[in-house]
């Protein structure tokens, strides 16, 4: 249950379907460089892209290799993307609904199983068929109201809000938002580190993912976030910054609650739970990759912050449902 799975229906954007492979790729070359390791060790998290109907599939999507969703296989996924597509008449959103049927109850498995939904435009429309929306508002562009209104006039509808995020329900109101949108799941899926330079590379700026108001602080933070899985030299930092490392690290602990040394901890036991969960490599190579030499040094961090043992982390999460 680790990987993506793109859903790309007849008509779909261009710009909604790019807006996940995008991040996507981003965040796979950022995490191989973070976790850079002599044996290639990189994203454990796929990208599998599926045209539901071969024959609908525009010639210039430009997505690579794609394949059917095999509605009958068990397999779970950690998250699924439903990019935007062009919506036509109510009847023919009727059609699509009706011949989407093996696909609406594919997601109502997947959503049981604990994947998370995302969703854009009139693709959401696919999730409220499914009953997914039935106790959330639904963001709809203002041209597509008048349609939802008539197909599901018991569905509540969010006007004032262009992203509404329910847990594992997450729906953009158009392709407009889909970047923000995604950038949220990605810290989920991944990490706030990798969601916060996402944010900054993409340039939308997510006031929602937590950022420092510290000028200083911040360049620290994303000074360290770059290279927490290396052995960390804080007064190279504090001297790249044109400061002191008392001064940093006093500014540190005023914005953020920490000192500079106990963030790098916080992001590699982040990292650690994360390929706990996500991976199968041993305890020790967890440790090597996020930036212990030393293992016994890990496990006791790791102790310290979660209460338990990595292995007993591990077992706990993996025996929930």
């Amino acid at each position: 249950m680790t990987d993506i799975a793109l859903v790309v229906l007849p008509g779909a954007y261009l710009a909604s379907v790019g807006a996940l492979t995008d991040c996507y790729f981003l965040a796979r070359d950022r995490i191989a460089r973070i976790f850079s390791a002599p044996d290639g060790t990189g994203m454990e998290t796929r990208l599998r892209i599926f045209v539901p109907d071969k024959a609908a599939l525009p010639q210039d999507l430009g997505i690579g290799a794609w394949d059917r969703i095999d509605f009958d296989s068990s397999e779970q996924y950690a998250m699924i993307w439903l990019p935007a597509f062009r919506v036509v008449g109510s009847r023919a959103m009727r059609d699509r609904i009706t011949d989407n049927a093996p696909l609406i109850r594919w997601l109502q498995r997947q959503h049981a199983g604990g994947a998370i939904i995302g969703a854009s435009g009139g693709a959401a429309l696919v999730l409220v068929a499914a009953g997914l929306t039935a106790h959330m508002r639904v963001p709809v562009a203002r041209a597509l109201q008048p349609l939802v209104r008539a197909m599901y006039p018991r569905q509540r509808l969010e006007t004032a809000m262009s992203i509404i995020d329910h847990g594992t329900i997450l729906i953009a109101s158009g392709l407009g938002h889909d970047l923000r949108l995604i950038v949220r799941i990605m810290e989920r899926l991944f990490s706030p580190a990798i969601a916060r330079w996402l944010s900054s590379v993409t340039g939308i700026d997510d006031d929602e993912i937590e950022l420092s108001e510290d000028r200083l602080v911040l360049r620290a933070q994303l000074w360290i976030e770059q290279r927490f899985a290396e052995p960390v030299d804080l007064a190279q930092l504090a001297t790249t910054l044109s400061t002191s490392a008392a001064t940093l690290n006093r500014r540190f602990r005023e914005t953020l609650g920490l000192s500079p040394s106990s963030y790098v901890q916080q992001l590699r036991f982040n990292a650690a739970i994360r390929l706990l969960d996500k991976s199968d490599h041993s305890i020790e190579r967890i440790a090597e990759i996020v930036g212990y030499s030393d293992s016994r040094l890990f496990r006791a961090m790791f102790l310290r912050r979660a209460g338990m043992t990595a292995s007993q982390w591990r077992r706990q999460k993996r025996s929930r449902p």
